[in-house]
């Protein structure tokens, strides 16, 4: 597939400046429109001739969504950047696992273009922000020139490229609850270079109470057709004492509950590494969450 490196198509370029003109433009275009924020996916797709929309809605100088806001947990508007979720003090303290997957981003330059709504809106299996969110609990709020409506993130993608966003409905939110006291999170990711997307990622969530694990939460990128949240090796972890023995009985079950496809890598290795990624993933997590200096 050619990339130009120039866009020889045509296509129509509107700049609101409020989430209403922005809304107004998506009803009346509707499958003929495209979004465009940082443009660090949707432009390379573009010059490489993989989609040809008619319109580009620029919603990059709509100040209404770009936001991070502490308000009973993490509100993120869509157009904040990785840059910005990295240099937020909040964020790398109380949600270590969003802060250390955008400091995972590859160059400051990108960081400074990529949006969080846009990495998400793309709905690679591999986006970086993804599993840190689903791992906290994140829902999205969306929205048209009608209604609003609020999902689970982990509900928001549907297949790789795909989301449940309609033509008309744009990402207005990422709203992420306010972690419990005890609670650690870690992030890890395996690329082919520094500077590449994800072969694999895993986010961790932990709430420990004494020597138990209180509460748990898994998601993974790269291991199957969406980012997925690991349901079932949550439950092998939850409610019991993390120690070597459970760990990796946790490894097993998650390099089974995946569902990896031989892309960048082969699924058996993908199956393999996941052992090892998410015991050594969880086990980060713990040691933030107890405050302890050994493995659990």
């Amino acid at each position: 597939m050619p990339n130009s490196r120039v866009l020889t198509q045509e296509f129509d370029y509107y700049e609101p400046r409020t989430v209403e003109e922005v809304l107004s433009l998506l009803a009346t275009h509707k499958e003929k429109a495209k979004p465009i924020a940082g443009g660090t996916d949707l432009l390379v797709w573009m010059k490489m001739g993989r989609i040809n929309p008619p319109c580009l809605v620029n919603i990059a100088k709509v100040p209404a969504l770009r936001f991070l806001i502490e308000d009973r947990g993490l509100r993120i508007g869509p157009l904040t950047t990785f840059r910005e979720v990295e240099k937020d003090p909040l964020i790398r303290d109380r949600y270590t696992a969003l802060y250390e997957a955008a400091r995972s981003v590859t160059s400051v330059q990108i960081k400074n273009m990529g949006t969080i709504g846009g990495n998400l809106c793309n709905a690679s299996p591999a986006a970086d922000s993804a599993p840190p969110l689903i791992a906290f609990g994140a829902k999205a709020r969306i929205g048209d020139v009608k209604q609003e409506r609020f999902l689970p993130l982990e509900d928001f993608f549907v297949g790789n490229g795909q989301t449940v966003l309609r033509a008309e409905e744009l990402l207005l939110e990422v709203q992420v609850p306010e972690p419990p006291s005890l609670t650690g999170s870690a992030f890890v990711k395996i690329g082919r270079v520094a500077a590449d997307l994800a072969k694999i990622s895993v986010a961790v969530m932990v709430v420990s109470e004494g020597d138990l694990c209180k509460e748990c939460r898994i998601a993974m990128g790269g291991v199957a057709k969406v980012p997925l949240r690991l349901r079932r090796t949550e439950e092998v972890l939850k409610g019991k004492v993390p120690g070597s023995d459970l760990l990796e009985k946790a490894a097993v079950t998650a390099s089974q509950e995946i569902q990896p496809r031989s892309r960048r890598s082969t699924a058996f290795y993908k199956q393999e590494v996941t052992k090892v990624l998410v015991r050594d993933c969880f086990t980060r997590a713990w040691t933030r969450a107890t405050g302890s200096n050994g493995k659990p």
